[in-house]
């Protein structure tokens, strides 16, 4: 088991002790040690430039991201809606949690802890000239690394589900599903704020440093203008910087941003697999349907043509007849019988034509759905 987080680490045994309510005093023991040490549960932040690390116990009081998508919005002249031009999706997340110390040793600690993470928020620079050492240049930004185990990652499911079962089964996802508290997984990004509050507030906010030295003689005085905070409360606001792009169609990101695959349902698992089963069967038959259909749509549409072209021909030789034959007085009769049939007829076609594209479309759609 890892010794990252130790209540006594600057205290032997001995000087490690508490007094219960009875005034009994015993040796120390912090159970969150245990669970940081232990069960990995921790906020880890990596500084990008050096590689160094800081931990701390995952006492969280607050961790909530926002997802917000951005669009462009174009109001167009008697359209009631605008039309939105995507832009991007935007990330940000504060996490908010809790330093305490059960001790004077872990306080002293925390607060190397806090130091160090406050250090991470400045940038490094370099010297233009060795004649002018004050002459500085920016030579890296403040970028860190976050990890707040499984929920905050860099590629989510790493070292646990996603890479050992990398495209399997979902039924394995969940046994595997782990994380590890290896702070290169963090996520890369930017810390645009940190809040630290020591509460100092009333006598029990802070440690008083003791002597150490003191401990030989048998007597323990206190050290001169220092204090060690008890509980520290440390606030971020993070803007991270993903290093792949998030693409809902990318089957390289499927469990974004949790590492987290789901069951599917047993219904959706039996219609899948019945249509890739039928699979050629049905696709025959519905082709054949979707051929019978645009048939119809044709013979449709060649009937209102049909129609029309007597009626043309009909008039045509009416015109050109002799106006005080017998013909012409058989033609015209002939022209108001099919001009009168022309409208009912062509309204039945044009219903047979309709229903027949709308057969057709309805056709070609399951073809689609079908066709694997």
């Amino acid at each position: 088991m890892s010794s990252e987080f130790d209540v006594k680490k600057y205290k032997n045994d001995g000087q490690i002790k508490a007094t219960n309510g009875f005034g009994t005093q015993f040796t120390l023991i912090d159970g969150s040690d245990a669970l940081a040490n232990g069960l990995e549960q921790v906020i880890s932040f990596r500084n990008i430039r050096n590689d160094e690390d800081v931990k701390f116990k995952a006492f969280i009081t607050a961790f909530n991201e926002t997802y917000s998508p951005n669009f462009n919005s174009n109001e167009v002249f008697g359209r009631t809606d605008p039309i939105y031009q995507y832009k991007n999706t935007t990330r940000a997340i504060t996490l908010a949690f809790k330093v305490p110390a059960s001790s004077e040793s872990e306080a002293f600690e925390n607060l190397g802890r806090v130091q160090k993470l406050i250090q991470m928020l400045y940038p490094s620079y370099e010297s233009v000239s060795a004649l002018s050492p004050n002459a500085l240049t920016l030579s890296e930004a403040p970028i860190v690394r976050l990890k707040v185990m499984n929920l905050l990652t860099s590629v989510a499911g790493a070292g646990g589900s996603f890479d050992k079962f990398r495209g399997t089964f979902e039924d394995d996802f969940y046994a595997a599903y782990r994380s590890t508290d290896d702070p290169g997984l963090g996520l890369l990004g930017i810390i645009n704020s940190c809040t630290v509050n020591h509460n100092l507030e009333g006598p029990e906010g802070s440690f008083q440093k003791i002597d150490q030295s003191a401990f030989a003689g048998g007597a323990t005085s206190p050290v001169k203008n220092t204090i060690l905070p008890k509980l520290i409360d440390v606030s971020i606001s993070f803007s991270p910087m993903h290093e792949e792009t998030i693409n809902n169609a990318n089957e390289n990101l499927p469990v974004f941003p949790y590492g987290v695959k789901l069951k599917k349902d047993a219904k959706a698992i039996k219609r899948k697999v019945l249509q890739q089963g039928t699979g050629l069967n049905e696709q025959r038959r519905i082709k054949k349907e979707l051929e019978a259909k645009r048939q119809a749509a044709t013979n449709a549409q060649q009937d209102i043509d049909k129609q029309t072209a007597r009626f043309l021909r009909t008039a045509e030789k009416l015109q050109s007849s002799d106006p005080d034959s017998g013909r012409r007085k058989r033609l015209a009769g002939r022209a108001v019988r099919q001009g009168g049939r022309l409208d009912d007829d062509q309204i039945s076609s044009i219903e047979a034509l309709n229903k027949a594209n709308a057969d057709l479309a309805a056709t070609e759609t399951k073809f689609d759905d079908y066709h694997l």
